[in-house]
């Protein structure tokens, strides 16, 4: 079950399970303290973004973030979790959250690790000067239904492919290399 979908779907332990791959994936399982038992150390993360929904995000998504991002940091020792906090709230939620992180920063040019504001109009405006090239090559996605890790059909793959969500991660994924190598 993949971590989108069990965060959806998934019971109480599939959603811890998500949770807790998703942290060790997203490298941000080391903001959490792990001097928690391993249940305990994402049940508080859990509480706090289970109950979410997106229309919560779609008028201020950074003052949305902040919130819970104080929250999460509240329970967690007061750690600096704004990059983890979008790491999961994108997976719970995907759209209007944007995964904030070094990379992405750096490939925007934001040196401010605080600056969620600055990063989403950066963002936006980049994802707007590119997204016809990305919802293009998306187009040419289903005709690499064969080269897919899991056999997904090219219905399958033009379903996921076409949805906005998706191109915005593509974007993600282009500025996190861009910004790796700067």
């Amino acid at each position: 079950m993949n971590y989108c979908h069990a965060l959806a779907t998934g019971n109480w332990g599939e959603k811890l399970t998500a949770l807790r791959e998703a942290a060790v994936a997203y490298s941000v399982a080391r903001t959490l303290p792990s001097n928690l038992d391993r249940p305990a150390r994402y049940e508080r993360l859990l509480d706090i973004i289970d109950p979410l929904e997106q229309t919560q995000f779609q008028n201020d998504p950074p003052g949305e973030i902040r919130k819970i991002e104080r929250k999460i940091s509240r329970d967690y020792g007061g750690r600096n979790v704004l990059s983890a906090t979008t790491k999961f709230l994108w997976i719970k939620i995907k759209q209007p959250i944007l995964i904030f992180d070094s990379q992405a920063r750096n490939a925007l040019g934001i040196r401010n690790n605080n600056g969620l504001e600055d990063f989403y109009v950066k963002w936006r405006a980049g994802f707007e000067d590119n997204k016809t090239a990305i919802v293009n090559a998306c187009l040419k996605l289903p005709d690499m239904n064969k080269y897919a890790l899991q056999q997904m059909t090219k219905a399958s793959i033009r379903e996921i492919s076409n949805q906005p969500w998706f191109h915005e991660r593509v974007f993600d994924t282009y500025l996190w290399h861009k910004g790796t190598n700067a």
